[in-house]
């Protein structure tokens, strides 16, 4: 699940019951009890508010059909003319749901820059760092001229406040150490304290896209240094991505291709079969299987 915002998270925290409900559960009674306040008073002034939570209550469950939902709060809430917060929180809300979408990729960006001119520049503020985080992930997404220096400013940004929320500095070190390894591929070190950084402030969360992530980065970067105790490292932190309980389709993609790279060859042939049949991969991924898959012909003629 998504990290709730701190007000939704509080009032998560408060459902309570015999035996202890679930995280999802006490979600699904939060989401209840908004979604009758709504139905009984749809016009009441703090309408818009009730909105927003049932939003991130919705990208924080996660289930299947919680995003498109999301969304949908999201635009009828920019519909009802809200105050210049709220109408920042939900540009950032709709610009993560667009995260993944390469075609959405410029209007997601504008969100996230009309979202910052309202939101100001304190950092310690949830959505304020969210906002920088969302917008520089998306600019490491497109890679348009000029993307990857802005989204380093912003990430820079969120590294250096001390007050920045905890996940959203776990999300700003992980992209840095993806800047370093593949802008300075040489500077190994410094990519691994970064992502060893990330993964310390994202270890409350082992189920959350972004640790996973970080499994897969501090496993590119083992697998690049080589030093002895790197392969099995990077192999033992692949096959925990692989075999997690949520279906992160591009991460499990990109861990078994990573995988295929360091294991003998029967067994990357398998893994890179079993990329091939998987739909819907992000075309880099698609052109890193093809480029594994002729690595591993030259090995077999050799």
């Amino acid at each position: 699940m998504a990290v709730l915002s701190p007000i939704m998270s509080y009032i998560v925290d408060k459902e309570i019951g015999f035996p202890i409900p679930s995280e999802k559960e006490k979600i699904n009674k939060a989401l209840r009890r908004y979604r009758n306040i709504l139905a009984q008073h749809p016009k009441r002034s703090d309408a818009p508010e009730i909105m927003f939570g049932i939003a991130d209550l919705l990208v924080g469950r996660g289930e299947l059909g919680d995003k498109e939902e999301a969304m949908r709060t999201y635009d009828e809430i920019l519909l009802r003319n809200p105050p210049e917060y709220l109408k920042a929180r939900a540009l950032i809300g709709k610009a993560e749901l667009l995260i993944g979408i390469p075609e959405e990729f410029g209007n997601a960006i504008s969100l996230c820059e009309k979202a910052r001119q309202a939101m100001g520049k304190d950092l310690s503020e949830f959505f304020a760092a969210k906002g920088l985080i969302v917008e520089a992930e998306l600019r490491l997404a497109r890679r348009d001229k000029g993307d990857w220096a802005t989204a380093l400013e912003l990430i820079n940004r969120v590294v250096k406040e001390k007050d920045a929320h905890w996940y959203f500095r776990g999300r700003a070190l992980l992209s840095k150490a993806e800047i370093v390894l593949y802008r300075n591929p040489d500077d190994l070190a410094t990519a691994l304290k970064l992502v060893d950084f990330s993964l310390k402030e994202l270890a409350s969360r082992p189920d959350d896209y972004f640790a996973n992530k970080g499994k897969i980065v501090k496993a590119e970067i083992l697998s690049r240094r080589q030093r002895k105790g790197d392969f099995p490292k990077a192999e033992k932190l692949l096959t925990e991505v692989i075999k997690m309980s949520l279906n992160y389709k591009d991460l499990i993609a990109r861990a078994k291709l990573d995988l295929a790279d360091v294991v003998a060859h029967p067994k990357a042939t398998k893994l890179l079969k079993e990329v091939h049949d998987m739909e819907g991969l992000d075309p880099y991924l698609i052109e890193k299987a093809s480029i594994i898959e002729q690595a591993i012909k030259q090995k077999k003629k050799s």
